[in-house]
């Protein structure tokens, strides 16, 4: 039984002219009392019909938002496995590309060595920076 009722009123002032607007939202699941006994007339057993109503629209409501919450639930679940996926993936990359830049260094190739080992280590560290000042989450969130 919702009801909406809005209000606009123009209000001029020397600098100007603004619109103000009032909107007034009644989700109210049961009509007033006065149109309750007013349908009571015409049918002495439209009350019990309007409680059956209600229960049935409150339930669905209440399921709209356990079902809302599930899927949520679901999805920042989604979201932490993903970031953890991440992370471990991204561990796993910057220890190969250290490990080869190791190898490359054992083998004389000091300056490539380096190159590689320390652009891996600031690769990571921006990674994690990203992550972290995103707080964890994905970017279409």
């Amino acid at each position: 039984m919702s009801r909406k009722a809005e209000r606009n009123t123009l209000v001029h002032k020397e600098d100007g002219v603004a619109v103000e607007q009032t909107s007034i939202y009644d989700d109210n699941l049961l009509p007033p009392a006065e149109e309750l006994s007013k349908l009571k007339e015409l049918d002495p057993d439209i009350i019990n019909w309007v409680k059956r109503r209600t229960e049935i629209e409150q339930d669905a409501r209440i399921k709209f938002n356990m079902d809302k919450i599930r899927l949520m639930e679901k999805d920042m679940n989604q979201v932490t496995v993903q970031n953890i996926i991440c992370i471990c993936l991204t561990f796993i990359f910057v220890m190969a590309v250290l490990l080869i830049s190791t190898y490359c260094v054992y083998k004389g190739l000091n300056v490539e060595g380096t190159v590689l080992g320390s652009s891996s280590i600031l690769l990571a560290v921006l990674i994690f920076l990203k992550w972290r000042k995103g707080g964890g989450k994905s970017d279409n969130n």
